[in-house]
């Protein structure tokens, strides 16, 4: 084991309590975070001493799994198999402990402040649930904090995902947003869809409002997919066609690896993540070159039929999404995912939703809308949520504070009913 890793383990063996445990395997994974520009995670597995043989890849009960960040040192993951605590000297938090000593807990393990940096999202019997936060209002993406117990009301598993701001990313201003600015948006951002009813075998018409984000300086609206992936995700929505005929269909599919393990090596090194990178215009216009040509050979009778909708990052690849050029008002619509080479913009593989929509292609169509949609919003308006948020900006890497837009309910476009979209 490399020098460094080794230092880790030992020093987590000793702050864990884990003595009466061996090494049995070790990983180290990167992960993507849009706020983070590198995130490397040092996985191990400590089997407990008395452990029986068991088979290859399989964690016996006990098993202690752990994750810390590789650079910063700091735990990320920790569980025990089936909840079994083994370790003789607890120095962890109990149940009995209460929810105000676990909080302590965990601001002394990851220095964040509670109030300031996260927040009680929920008490349970067998734990808490942490959110993070920015003096109390929540942040986007959501970065948690989970601890839970097992029967015998001792740890059995602590987790942090996601972001946590620090003071300096948060540009503090008062909440402006009121119902005379934001309901116009909202207004706008209404829409009607038909939901599918498999238990009635028919189409539902609905309309509804879709999670959004409204900047406080009433600037821009940020749809939910910008904000959770920012600048690695860009809305295209380019028609594609061609004029020359069909081509030969040379199209060879290539695995698509989407593991997240990396080398030790390539982790130290620390490489900037290429999936947070904007997708530029040359990634574009050469993404939009090598998409057209794919369809050419694999869709030829699909000539002005789809159209680019978005391009993202994922695991080193750039994820061209394809919708059709004319589309109905179905939750569900055919889809294509290009994976494409980052690099040489090579389309190596694709996925096609076709077979989810012959799952529904026998349900009755919906019954037309009776109601406008003003009518519809006047309905909702009452159960549109507008909820202060930070949200994450990649160009100044702050936390700009907005109005989140939510609603969980709808109402059906024929009989004016309003509805808990939860329920269908």
């Amino acid at each position: 084991m490399n020098k460094a890793l080794q230092e880790l383990a030992e020093a987590c063996q000793k702050d864990f309590g884990l003595e009466n445990y061996y090494l049995k395997r070790y990983n180290i994974f990167r992960e993507d975070n849009p706020t983070i520009d590198n995130d490397y995670l040092f996985s191990m597995e400590w089997f407990p001493k008395d452990t029986q043989e068991v088979e290859e890849d399989l964690n016996p009960p006990g098993t202690a799994v752990v994750e810390i960040e590789l650079h910063s040192k700091k735990l990320r993951h920790f569980s025990f198999v089936q909840g079994v605590n083994l370790v003789e000297d607890q120095i962890f938090p109990q149940l009995k402990d209460g929810s105000e000593t676990v909080i302590e807990w965990v601001e002394e393990l990851t220095g964040l402040e509670f109030g300031r940096q996260f927040q009680l999202a929920e008490e349970t019997d067998d734990g808490i649930h942490l959110l993070a936060a920015a003096d109390n209002i929540p942040v986007f993406p959501v970065g948690t904090i989970d601890v839970t117990f097992n029967e015998d009301g001792l740890l059995s598993h602590f987790s942090k995902d996601g972001s946590f701001p620090g003071e300096d990313q948060i540009k503090w201003e008062p909440f402006a947003l009121t119902s005379a600015i934001v309901d116009p948006i909202i207004l706008d951002q209404m829409q009607l869809l038909e939901i599918p009813l498999e238990e009635q075998e028919r189409w539902l018409a609905v309309y509804g409002t879709t999670t959004t984000f409204i900047t406080n300086d009433q600037q821009k609206v940020i749809p939910y997919e910008k904000a959770e992936m920012r600048d690695s995700y860009s809305v295209i929505d380019k028609n594609i066609d061609w004029e020359n005929g069909s081509v030969e269909d040379t199209f060879e599919a290539i695995d698509i690896d989407l593991s997240d393990e990396v080398s030790i090596e390539e982790a130290l090194a620390a490489p900037p993540n290429k999936n947070n990178q904007p997708i530029t215009s040359g990634d574009k216009e050469k993404s939009f070159q090598a998409v057209q040509s794919f369809l050419q050979q694999k869709y030829p009778d699909d000539n002005n039929k789809w159209k680019l909708h978005t391009l993202s990052r994922e695991r080193g690849y750039i994820i061209a999404e394809l919708r059709p050029k004319v589309q109905d008002k179905k939750v569900i619509q055919q889809k294509l995912s290009l994976f494409l080479d980052a690099t040489t913009y090579t389309v190596l593989n694709f996925t096609d939703n076709h077979f989810i929509l012959e799952m529904f292609s026998h349900l009755e169509e919906a019954e037309s809308p009776n109601l406008t949609k003003d009518e519809a919003f006047e309905k909702l308006h009452n159960h549109i949520e507008v909820s202060p948020v930070y949200v994450y900006d990649p160009v100044s890497a702050t936390y700009q504070l907005c109005g989140k837009v939510d609603c969980s309910y709808g109402v059906d476009a024929a009989t004016g009913e309003v509805i808990l979209l939860d329920e269908l």
